[in-house]
Parts: structure tokens; sequence; C-alpha cells
């Protein structure tokens, strides 16, 4: 081949004919490159999981909040419903006494669980 023809092959990046220098230096462009779009990935990825963590916060105050408030009308509820049968203050006792045995109940249910954990984890 002739000069011009190998000049015309280099400058189009045809031949293989780089440097050792050249070749180390597409190669750090190349690793640049790919942690680049790796590190965008992630950036992505975590953007994401927070507006999720965010929602997901939202909606668990927000059903909170509403099952407090079915909680509380259920039990003015019941007082109302058995405030004929054994008066005010009985009925306000009896479902005072359930609401306290079920809080009895979920404390002993965590106890469980926090022990379960601390046997696996020293």
């Amino acid at each position: 081949m002739d000069g011009a023809a190998q000049d015309a092959e280099r400058a189009a990046g045809l031949t293989d004919d780089l440097s050792l220098g050249e070749s180390v230096k597409r190669a750090v462009s190349a690793v640049r490159e790919s942690i680049d779009a790796e590190l965008s990935l992630v950036r992505l990825r975590a953007a994401i999981v927070g507006s999720a963590a965010k929602w997901i916060a939202i909606l668990g105050v927000i059903a909170f909040i509403t099952a407090f408030g079915m909680i509380v009308t259920l039990m003015i509820g019941a007082i109302m419903a058995l405030a004929p049968l054994w008066g005010l203050g009985l009925a306000l006792l009896a479902v005072t006494g359930a609401a306290l045995l079920a809080i009895l109940l979920c404390g002993w249910g965590i106890s469980v669980q926090i022990n379960r954990i601390k046997r696996v984890v020293p």
C-alpha cells in the first residue's frame, strides 16, 4: 500500500497500528464510560427507591390514621350496643377490657418476635 492509503486508513480508524499509549487511553476511556453508565443506573435506582419509600410512608400513615378511626368507631358502637343490655358503666368496662386484652396480646406477640430475633442475631 502506498503512504496516502495508509494515512487514510489510520485517519478512518481502520488499522490496528495503535501505539501502546493510545491503546491504554482507549481502554481507560471505555472503562470510564462503563463506570459512568453504571453510576447513572445506580442513581436512577436510588431515585426510584427513594420515591417509592416516600409513597410507602405516606400511604402507611394514611392507613394507620384510618385504622385508628375505625377502631375508635367500633369501640363506640360496641359501647352503644351493650349499654342497653348491661348499662353504660359495665359496657364501657367490657369494651375497654377487650381493648386492653388485644393490646396485651399484641405486646406478647412483639415480645416473642424480639426474642426470636435475639436468638438468631447475637
